[in-house]
């Protein structure tokens, strides 16, 4: 995993990676059967537990970085290996979650009652609940079953997003249709046979559907992009909720969200659809208004009266909407925010909140154009962790953005802290020959959002790897992430982040109280959308028997947003949460934003610059991890329960609810 000076490596070969699984998987053997022989009467935390905690972190070393490179390297061959070892790895890993003598070791451990420490009873607990949910209170016909279920879900949740990543399709449209795009755009795309290639990628889709003013070259784009993933993917997501629904009765629950959500802050389907229900009521008359006005707004240009916008023009007139009403271009602002530019002023202002200092760093990459950071505590001078960053979309690269956790931190036997390296991975604009990358306000917005996760993870001091940075409750984890997107709209750091890349002048305070006021434009059509997807999730993972998902999407987006879906399109064919790790749990980004905004008033009320506040943060939210329940994190941080009026707030309601 490391290098000779304790720094991740990334040279890899695709041949090297089954033997070296091989051989670790012998290695883990052994440690569990060690574990399993240990008398029940002597049996304590540090030999059971501890120890198979450490065994499986030893397995997961043992292949390194592979399995991240399935995502960001250029190697084919590589990717393609590090997918496959990765399907045999989850394939063996239901194995040992599965194995009766562990479990019984467990059962023994619990049965002594040992008098354990909070953290350490916590830990015991949720392992226990994590068994019981790998089947092992079933009987061994019931537990075969189960893990045979366990496989297919795990090979069909790599296959569906591999299914995604190599995707291809284009659009290639000719000058004429290219009106309204800017030039720094056009500059940047593959030109064929004298027409510009627009790819399925967000940078390329993206500014495309906002700003392309001919109505047809948008339609057969959003159609090709609402297809990605294929007929395939859908068959493969209709399969998994089955088999989701299978895993779930065997284990005793009526249906998978129940098996998921017990063990969240939600706890319960009904609570989630209560919550969602609640801020549906709240959001569709403001947001049937927004649409109201932009439907005037098409009319108005083209003359066509419509009861709806469909999805191939909604982007385009809600855009168009924006720059109209608050003279605001976001391809003009974009002029302002250089990538560089914007990350070094982030460093500098969460650096000085959180009481940390980044430096760049030359360590090993994965490609060229990555960078590399030391981040060393403030007081103490002593190096946390190490932060990469790999921002442009390259051939068969992860299309998203997201931040991966590649080595947690931990506090290793001889009482030295294992230093955390963690990665924004992500597909923002690229310099082009006559400009340097440049960012929508948007994109600002995400990069804000990844680096609270990348907080998450290399602030941790969390005592054990299993919970460590952002290992909390599923509905919690974007709760860092989200609170520094405020950050980005703060009138003194747009300023700070902002140097147009030909004339050096930050943004004027005019154009800064322009985006301010035009914050919420469309906020309630875009979490009505969130609140669709979080609504639809619900309904796919409370199926208890096959269904056509494409129909379900079809008649909930007819009934729940403002959007229909286009006709013989499969959005959930490309709905990568749903098959990544967040089935049943889509509501969490609404849910935890609740939580953030209500975080985010604390630092409104003391100074957003506050540092005692900001330490306050870290240590009781940043630091401790999943080491305590998060409504436990909750109330050391705020000294109350949460209130969802910051939230409403924050989003353009009244805030009249108690």
């Amino acid at each position: 995993m490391y290098d000779g000076k304790g720094y991740l490596h990334f040279n890899y070969k695709a041949s090297e990676l089954a033997p070296k699984e091989k051989a670790a998987r012998v290695s883990l053997e052994n440690a569990l059967n060690k574990i399993a022989n240990i008398p029940a009467a002597e049996r304590t935390f540090e030999n059971t537990l501890l120890a198979y905690e450490e065994a499986l972190d030893t397995y997961g070393d043992a292949l390194g970085q592979a399995g991240f490179l399935a995502y960001v390297s250029t190697d084919e061959k590589l990717r393609n290996a590090a997918l496959e070892q990765a399907q045999i790895i989850s394939a063996y890993m239901v194995e040992v979650a599965t194995r009766r003598d562990i479990y019984k070791a467990f059962k023994e451990l619990e049965s002594l009652k040992p008098n354990l420490p909070k953290i350490e009873a916590k830990m015991l607990k949720d392992t226990m609940i994590g068994f019981k949910k790998s089947g092992l209170a079933l009987d061994d016909e019931k537990l075969e079953q189960f893990k045979e279920i366990a496989k297919q879900k795990s090979i069909n949740s790599i296959n569906f997003s591999k299914n995604i990543r190599d995707y291809k399709d284009y659009l290639d449209v000719t000058e004429e249709e290219m009106e309204g795009l800017p030039e720094d755009f056009k500059n940047k795309l593959e030109k064929v046979n004298g027409k510009y290639r627009v790819t399925l990628d967000y940078p390329d889709y993206g500014p495309f559907m906002l700003n392309a003013i001919k109505d047809e070259p948008r339609k057969i784009l959003e159609y090709k992009y609402s297809r990605r993933g294929g007929k395939e993917n859908v068959k493969i997501f209709e399969d998994t909720l089955m088999l989701r629904y299978k895993s779930a009765r065997l284990l005793g629950y009526k249906n998978h969200a129940e098996n998921r959500l017990d063990v969240r802050m939600a706890k319960n389907v009904k609570t989630v659809n209560n919550f969602l229900k609640d801020l549906e009521k709240k959001l569709k008359p403001l947001a049937k208004k927004e649409q109201k006005e932009f439907l005037k707004l098409k009319e108005q240009h083209t003359g066509v009266k419509s009861k709806v916008l469909q999805p191939w023009e909604s982007g385009y007139w809600i855009n168009l909407h924006k720059k109209l009403n608050y003279n605001i271009d976001p391809e003009i602002i974009k002029e302002y925010f250089q990538t560089d530019i914007v990350i070094k002023n982030m460093f500098e202002i969460f650096g000085n909140l959180f009481s940390v200092e980044f430096k760049e760093v030359k360590i090993p990459v994965w490609h060229e154009s990555v960078k590399s950071y030391a981040v060393t505590d403030e007081e103490t001078k002593k190096v946390l962790g190490y932060i990469y960053m790999d921002l442009f979309p390259r051939d068969g690269k992860y299309k998203h953005a997201a931040c991966f956790d590649l080595v947690e931190g931990k506090l290793l036997k001889d009482g030295t802290y294992q230093k955390p390296f963690t990665a924004i991975v992500a597909n923002l604009n690229p310099p082009s020959k006559n400009t340097p990358s440049l960012l929508k306000h948007g994109e600002v917005e995400t990069l804000f959002h990844e680096f609270g996760h990348v907080l998450h993870n290399v602030l941790t001091e969390a005592k054990y790897s299993s919970i460590s940075g952002t290992a909390v409750s599923q509905d919690f984890v974007e709760v860092p992430s989200q609170i520094l997107e405020n950050w980005a709209w703060e009138p003194t750091v747009l300023k700070r982040i902002s140097k147009h890349y030909k004339t050096g002048k930050s943004l004027d305070d005019e154009t800064i109280n322009k985006m301010l006021a035009a914050k919420n434009h469309a906020a309630a059509n875009f979490y009505l959308r969130q609140n669709f997807l979080a609504q639809i999730d619900m309904k796919y993972h409370t199926l208890t028997k096959p269904a056509d998902t494409t129909t379900m999407w079809e008649k909930y987006a007819a009934k729940i947003k403002l959007t229909p879906m286009t006709k013989d399109t499969y959005p959930q064919a490309s709905f990568d949460h749903l098959m990544g790790g967040y089935d049943a749990g889509y509501y969490g980004y609404l849910w935890a934003e609740v939580i953030a905004q209500d975080f985010f008033s604390e630092f409104q009320k003391h100074g957003l610059f506050n540092k005692e506040i900001g330490k306050k943060f870290r240590k009781e939210i940043l630091a401790v991890g999943g080491s305590y329940d998060e409504e436990e994190l909750v109330q050391n941080f705020l000294g109350r329960k949460i209130s969802n009026e910051p939230f409403l707030k924050h989003i353009g309601l009244a805030t009249n609810q108690k």
